[in-house]
């Protein structure tokens, strides 16, 4: 039997419409951040693989791009490195990462900037990560480092983006998760 006038199948057009979803690899250097983006999957549509670089006592920046960089030639529709600043001048290092088509996300002064803001419109410097845990763990008592959960943070979520969008690229506090965020759930 030809091909002509055969009609696609439900399945056909289900397959098809997997197939176009975007699917987004982020790669993070620590715990809390893997913890969150992997929980993330629960959310509908979202495609996020969530790789994690070697545990490490040191800032892990330049290998959270490298990892991602090793990820670009894969079938990933975007590549993200998200990234602590912890204080330091990132500049150089967005810039590379953008000239090797990675979507650079850098927190300052880490990531829990991020999960601060869907709690809270805090806008002080924080000035450390452990500070920064302190903030997050005076408004989210039972939060945990090693057990970060998108769905503690889920009824907060629109607030987080409309904040982090607000806050002064490069200062004490900002993050640009929220662009990680959009562009995920508008893939899904």
């Amino acid at each position: 039997m030809s091909g002509r006038g055969r009609r696609e199948s439900r399945l056909d057009r289900r397959s098809r419409f997997r197939e176009e979803r975007e699917v987004h690899l982020v790669v993070c250097e620590g715990e809390t951040e893997k913890g969150y983006f992997d929980s993330l999957h629960r959310h509908p549509g979202v495609r996020v693989h969530t790789v994690r670089t070697r545990k490490a006592k040191h800032p892990q920046r330049e290998a959270v791009v490298a990892t991602a960089a090793r990820g670009m030639g894969q079938a990933y529709n975007r590549v993200w490195a998200v990234f602590d600043t912890d204080g330091a001048d990132v500049r150089d290092l967005v810039v590379r990462a953008r000239r090797e088509g990675i979507e650079p996300v850098p927190s300052t002064p880490t990531f829990e900037t991020w999960l601060i803001l869907h709690l809270d419109d805090h806008r002080a410097p924080l000035l450390s990560g452990a500070k920064a845990e302190k903030r997050l763990k005076a408004l989210l008592p039972r939060w945990t480092k090693g057990a970060t959960d998108f769905a503690d943070f889920a009824e907060g979520l629109d607030r987080a983006r409309t904040r982090a969008e607000k806050l002064p690229e490069g200062c004490d506090p900002c993050t640009s998760v929220h662009l990680l965020i959009r562009a995920v759930l508008r893939a899904g």
